[in-house]
């Protein structure tokens, strides 16, 4: 068992101890605050920082990451001064705010401070910002951060940075804030009791939790919290709470996607007689104190959302959680008195896991933060950001922020992209309502529905339906879902009366919407049935999907695509299209392009016109190979490959090949090299210039392969060539014989033994430094010697072969001494 470090509850907020030094310090520099869980931080600087002298006449703006913090430090620090929520206290997040004229503090999700910030770079009358729980490295909070010290640098000297975490690397953000006081705080906590409770691997995370919730229930006193990695996980562990408890404990939920007063049941106190057990996300990890828990029990998982890089898809992983993440659950049972803490994990396993978390700008698609880097001016790598995005991450923003009509090719905002950028939700979203402003007010109110519905988690209800005119059809019969209560608000925005009683549903309208909104995702059936995407990605229809019992479309725009382990990933929602509307949509992002390959079938370059899509092929015929540098460059790639025996040169082209490499052995340097390796890494100073009109790889081998070669000479090199290697020489009796030149630097000549009389020894070429290998034929052309020593073959071994020539040959002429005989193309008769 492990006990976390414990520090004693006083009646002093350990964070107090840090005031003087803040308070000192933030008149003149900005301010790093490292304090754990249960310091204080949240709850006592706040309203400090608003008595401080320098923020008198200015506003402070505290950022947390998560909405239900928001609301409920907003209404702790109202209650502090006694006052409403809305008075001296507000709070801003998407969809609601409580603000009012005389608000000092502003409590806002980071995405306003964004909203904030682009809308008023100075932010006038803002004098602090206040980033809390800056270790959880949410995107929109390095983002956030970068804007303000971008204005700090140029416009607001006197702006203040409060930077607050409970876990933090200290070092690193102090590259970006140099100039910055660093204080750090001690936490307040009693003593936690670590027990490890390995999951079996036979059983479901929820049947693993249900047998842990018992064994505690029986063991300790209090209320208990339930770290699971997501609702689904949540829903199936509190259906066997609800299954296996006595009535007496009740059981809470606590994820993004409840309402609020589903949230604040679960973080208030039980009623008397009552214990209580929260199953929550990583949501309750940081900032909120959930009254009366002294039991955590930790899945050591959490949903993790990430972009795969491969398939082009935002996808939710689960992840084992880091070491930090297991620090701070487990202090939430230390929080008000002595506690408990079960992990699902084993102790080596504890021991393996990740110090924290990868920075989420690291992992996330940044398209929307790409987009908000041009509206602010600057390219988003140039910005003071904590970690960079990468390459990938910058190209596929750049791509589809393109399609999307963002920016122009030439990386430019465009006019269409300032305005999508006002919105406050995702580009793809915010181009559906910017185009359907422009259309009548049921176009607009059918996109402000889709843009919620789209925004909004999945409809239980129709989980195994697949196609979006589905589940509008359903929120029509559903007027009172919670989709209505955003689409109105889209509504309001748009100047528009979303009622669901006067909405039609126009599949033609509907498709349109969709593409313009996820032009990446269109996607064409493919011949095995599943769907080619435009970004490349190959999708189909999972198992339990209702689409098998209907024709599927040829064309269809995907909305909603989860990766599965298969090579293509699942869609789950989608839409059938026309052919026709993707062209009259997207023409000029259509590349019609000229193709060029070798076939290996015909030997020769075939040319192909293709029109595509993205990664979508839509139009493919055959045209003439006309380009010559195409077809040299597929040439030059073949040779490359299959190597000069792609040729097929016939002995004469070989023969002046060896002749030449023979050649630029033996004399001084100057020669050009004729080796196999020098040959194919220059094909284009010696081959391509004698490719024009050459497209096939008969025409290659009927070029003038000699003259090729030559023309890599000098005119001293050819007429050495010729004399000192030549390709015939005469024998004795005057007639032609043509020298074989071999790869190993041999050369041969065959010849009539009766045509060598007279030769006293071997003939040589090379300047004599090269003995050419004689063999000698009967009068029957049949081979009798080979020798490179005529002289030692006329004193030795002929004598052998003359007897034998004589009995069989007797009108030939067979001398006793033919190193001196006259040679002689005639028998005896003629002689």
């Amino acid at each position: 068992m492990l006990i976390i470090e414990e520090f004693w509850f006083d009646r002093v907020l350990p964070v107090e101890s840090c005031w003087p030094a803040l308070e000192k310090n933030i008149v003149e520099k900005d301010v790093i605050l490292i304090a754990p869980p249960g310091a204080g931080k949240s709850t006592y600087l706040p309203l400090k920082l608003l008595e401080h002298s320098k923020f008198a006449q200015q506003k402070l703006v505290m950022l947390q990451p998560r909405q239900i913090a928001v609301t409920s430090i907003a209404r702790y620090l109202a209650e502090q001064l006694g006052e409403n929520v809305g008075q001296t206290v507000g709070y801003r997040m998407r969809g609601e705010s409580k603000v009012s004229d005389h608000t000092r503090l502003e409590i806002v999700t980071e995405g306003l401070l964004t909203r904030m910030l682009q809308k008023d770079p100075e932010l006038s009358g803002v004098g602090l910002i206040i980033f809390d729980e800056f270790h959880e490295r949410n995107v929109h909070a390095d983002f956030a951060l970068a804007l303000c010290l971008d204005v700090q640098s140029a416009l607001r000297d006197d702006l203040r940075l409060l930077i607050m975490s409970a876990t933090l690397d200290a070092s690193a953000v102090s590259k970006l804030l140099p100039n910055a006081h660093q204080l750090e705080s001690l936490g307040r906590s009693y003593p936690v009791e670590i027990q490890y409770r390995p999951q079996h691997k036979k059983l479901s995370l929820a049947h693993q939790a249900i047998a842990v919730i018992e064994e505690a229930l029986d063991a300790h006193e209090g209320d208990i919290l339930v770290f699971l990695p997501g609702a689904k996980q949540i829903l199936a562990t509190q259906q066997l709470c609800l299954q296996r408890l006595d009535s007496s404990v009740k059981t809470h939920t606590l994820f993004g996607q409840l309402d609020k007063q589903q949230q604040r049941l679960a973080i208030q106190p039980a009623q008397s007689n009552t214990r209580k057990i929260v199953l929550a996300t990583n949501i309750a990890e940081t900032s909120l104190t959930i009254d009366g828990i002294k039991v955590v029990i930790d899945s050591g998982l959490e949903n993790v959302a990430s972009f795969n890089w491969q398939k082009r898809l935002e996808q939710l992983t689960t992840k084992q959680i880091s070491k930090a993440s297991a620090t701070q659950r487990a202090g939430r049972a230390g929080r008000l008195s002595p506690g408990n803490c079960y992990r699902l994990w084993s102790n080596d396993t504890q021991q393996r896991l990740i110090s924290h978390r990868p920075p989420q700008i690291l992992e996330t698609d940044i398209s929307g933060f790409y987009l908000e880097a041009k509206v602010w001016g600057s390219e988003l790598t140039e910005l003071p950001l904590l970690d960079k995005p990468s390459r990938a991450q910058l190209e596929y923003a750049k791509w589809g922020l393109t399609l999307l009509g963002a920016i122009d090719a030439n990386d430019k905002l465009t006019t269409l992209g300032k305005a999508l950028n006002n919105y406050g939700c995702h580009p793809r979203l915010a181009r559906m309502l910017v185009v359907s402003q422009n259309s009548d007010h049921v176009q607009q109110s059918l996109a402000c529905l889709l843009v919620a519905m789209l925004e909004y988690r999945a409809i239980t209800e129709l989980k195994q339906q697949t196609l979006v005119h589905q589940h509008l059809g359903y929120l029509l019969t559903q007027l009172n879902h919670p989709i209505w209560t955003q689409a109105k608000r889209w509504a309001k925005r748009l100047g528009c009366d979303c009622n669901g009683k006067k909405l039609n549903i126009e599949n033609s309208v509907l498709g349109k919407l969709l593409c313009i909104a996820f032009p990446d995702r269109i996607a064409r059936l493919r011949d095995n049935g599943s769907y080619q995407l435009v970004n490349g990605t190959g999708a189909t229809y999972s198992h339990f999907g209702d689409i098998y019992t209907e024709a599927k479309s040829d064309w269809i725009v995907v909305p909603k695509l989860t990766v599965s382990e298969h090579a293509d990933a699942f869609i789950r929602l989608a839409e059938p299209i026309e052919e026709s509307l993707v062209h009259a949509l997207f023409d000029s992002h259509m590349l019609t392009q000229n193709e060029y390959s070798w076939s290996s079938s015909l030997n020769k370059v075939v040319a192909r016109q293709i029109k595509t899509f993205g990664e979508i092929k839509l139009q493919e015929k055959q045209i003439e190979a006309s380009d010559m540098a195409h077809c040299q460059s597929i040439i030059v790639a073949q040779i490359q490959q299959q190597g000069l025996s792609l040729f097929n040169w016939n002995d004469v082209v070989w023969t002046h090949i060896y002749r030449l490499r023979l050649a630029a052995r033996l004399e001084v340097d100057g020669w050009p090299d004729f080796s196999e390796s020098a040959l194919l890494q220059e094909l284009n100073e010696w081959l391509v210039p004698y490719l024009n009109g050459v497209v096939s790889l008969n025409q290659l081998q009927k070029l003038d392969w000699a003259n090729i070669f030559n023309s890599r000479l000098s005119w001293e090199q050819q007429t050495h060539l010729n004399n000192f290697y030549p390709t015939k020489i005469k024998d004795a009796a005057g007639q032609a014989c043509k020298l074989v030149y071999s790869a190993d630097g041999q050369v041969e000549m065959q010849v009539k033994m009766q045509h060598m009389y007279g030769y006293q020894d071997s003939p040589r070429i090379a300047n004599g430094q090269i003995p050419v290998t004689l063999t000698l034929l009967s009068p029957a052309g049949r081979a009798l010697q080979k020798t490179q020593d005529l002289a030692g073959f006329w004193q030795g071994s002929y004598g052998q072969i003359q007897k034998e020539m004589k009995g069989r040959y007797p009108k030939h002429f067979w001398p006793d001494n033919p190193a001196t005989a006259q040679a002689t193309t005639r028998v005896k008769k003629y002689m």
